[in-house]
């Protein structure tokens, strides 16, 4: 019996300690939270909404993708809901999607999850919860952006990569585009804004390229770094004079972790962006969240969804789309 206590004593506090971490506390917001459900290629397809008060026709509209068996109430939670107090302060709808059974199919051709075995055409169903919002004058097509963790994030790649008609700019976090031979998907060759926050010591999403493991599964095959996933938008942008850099200054107390930041725009006014959580896990920048401490450090420095936010609005929402430029590499 007090082996089988001592044993139990290990386990609950491995737990809380590598695993746990407090809900945070639903803030108090100007609008309201809606639940949507739309029938996609035949398939019963489900989402929710956080529309603030007094919000303008023809706004811009931010998608926030969960990751692996997660759900859009599930993000929402994990990230403090930073993204509705910015949509009350900024003036944007906010979608949280629910992938199929909790994936998304992304661009990984290996990935075991029914997603991307069933091949569930997850881009049109990007363009029908445009057209939910779009049709009724509540958003502007030109102003769709996407942002995601993880699965969420190579999902925000797939849409660059086969749709970028549909959205004007992409945020993955903790996501880098898979090897060749593992790509799923087919390349327009067509260039979109792009911001990448990676972390250094991800566990999950190594940020010099390497094979994926969530938990031993390594089904998802391996990715390329995440300064090459930056050089092929910053390429395909046809981006050729040097970055600029820019330190993050120490903000969190913990001196372990840092954020560096790279910058490269073109005249026409598209971006790349790759921000390097050096010391930091498969984690989502937060200032008022933590995430557990078996996906690695914290980054804590920059709010992500403040960053992705100000990088999102910041663009021109026209100038991408008179983009039309070789892809041939620079770097």
């Amino acid at each position: 019996m007090l082996v089988m206590a001592a044993v139990i004593g290990v386990v609950s506090g491995a737990f809380f300690y590598f695993v746990y971490v407090p809900e945070a506390p639903e803030p108090t917001l100007s609008g309201a939270d809606r639940q949507h459900t739309i029938q996609s290629n035949s398939i019963t397809r489900t989402f929710s909404s956080y529309l603030p008060q007094g919000l303008a026709d023809n706004s811009a509209l931010v998608f926030v993708l969960h990751g692996s068996n997660g759900t859009g109430d599930q993000i929402r939670k994990a990230i403090a809901y930073e993204f509705d107090i910015l949509a009350d302060n900024k003036g944007f709808l906010v979608v949280y999607p629910d992938g199929y059974e909790k994936h998304w199919n992304d661009c990984r051709e290996s990935a075991d999850y029914s997603a991307n075995t069933q091949d569930i055409d997850d881009v049109a169903f990007f363009a029908d919860m445009i057209a939910f919002f779009a049709d009724k004058g509540t958003v502007d097509r030109d102003r769709v952006f996407i942002t995601g963790h993880s699965n969420g994030g190579h999902m925000a790649y797939r849409l660059a990569l086969e749709a970028p008609e549909l959205i004007a700019a992409i945020a993955p976090i903790s996501a880098n585009l898979p090897v060749d031979s593992n790509l799923g998907c087919k390349k327009s060759g067509r260039p979109v804004s792009v911001a990448i926050f990676a972390g250094t010591e991800d566990p999950i999403n190594p940020f010099g390229g390497g094979m994926v493991s969530v938990m031993g599964n390594t089904s998802r095959g391996e990715v390329i770094s995440s300064i090459d996933t930056a050089y092929y938008w910053k390429n395909l942008a046809g981006i050729s004079q040097p970055d600029s850099v820019i330190s993050h200054p120490e903000a969190d107390g913990v001196e372990s972790t840092t954020v560096t930041e790279q910058r490269w725009q073109n005249e026409s006014g598209l971006q790349i962006r790759l921000y390097s959580l050096v010391g930091s896990g498969h984690v989502i920048p937060s200032r008022i969240t933590r995430f557990p401490r078996v996906l690695g450090g914290d980054a804590a420095d920059i709010s992500g969804p403040d960053e992705i936010v100000s990088f999102f609005l910041g663009l021109s929402s026209n100038k991408w789309r008179s983009q039309s430029i070789d892809e041939s590499p620079v770097r």
